[in-house]
């Protein structure tokens, strides 16, 4: 009766600690454990994968469907999942680097130049869309702590959703969105900000446009 019982919990435990990992399109890879699921950011850069160590979305299984569920990604989690994805993808012969939150602190005042030919590659992919600079929108501001953009002036309400699509098409791994009004001062309207971090005021991201 003993040994069943071992046997029963260590069985327990592998299933709890079952995982898998999936790439479900551009820009995405998604970690499940147990009930739990994690999209995280991922790219290329330079031959190499680049994965953002900080989920972009969570989510829990519960009576038979998946639902939002946001939470702090903890440093213990964080230890556990990430070497595991890290593991997963040097596997299948890739070379790979994860970028975290703490190693963009420690180079807080470090400027972010590539930002400029992301936002030239922005305002193309407005164009392509239909939205011009100066007659749909004010202008394309770079946020460097969360490694974005910020589109300013949006004059009408209707736009927003079909310039984010845009720009996602040109930046998948920019989960994080943001949709702010100014209804005062130098850039009245809609502000859209897209970026790879989620802000400070939320550990799993900002108001998700999905």
């Amino acid at each position: 009766m003993v040994v069943a019982n071992a046997m029963s919990i260590i069985a327990a435990l592998k299933k709890k600690w079952h995982y898998s990992v999936e790439n479900p399109g551009a820009g995405r890879l998604v970690y499940r454990e147990g009930n739990r699921e994690y999209t995280f950011p991922i790219y290329e850069e330079e031959g190499v994968l680049v994965l953002v160590g900080v989920p972009s979305s969570q989510r829990i299984h519960f009576f038979f469907n998946w639902y939002r569920h946001p939470r702090e990604f903890s440093a213990a989690t964080r230890d556990r999942i990430l070497p595991r994805i890290e593991q997963h993808l040097r596997a299948g012969g890739a070379r790979v680097r994860v970028v975290t939150r703490e190693e963009r602190e420690e180079r807080s005042f470090e400027f972010h130049p590539e930002l400029f030919e992301h936002r030239a590659r922005a305002s193309e992919l407005l164009e392509e869309a239909g939205y011009t600079w100066f007659g749909d929108y004010s202008s394309i501001d770079l946020l460097n702590e969360e490694y974005g953009l910020e589109i300013c002036g949006i004059q009408h309400e209707r736009d927003i959703r079909p310039m984010a699509e845009a720009l996602q098409r040109g930046f998948p791994h920019w989960h994080h969105q943001r949709v702010c009004l100014h209804d005062q001062g130098r850039e009245e309207g809609w502000t859209l900000s897209l970026c790879m971090f989620p802000s400070r005021s939320c550990g799993s991201g900002w108001y998700d446009g999905d």
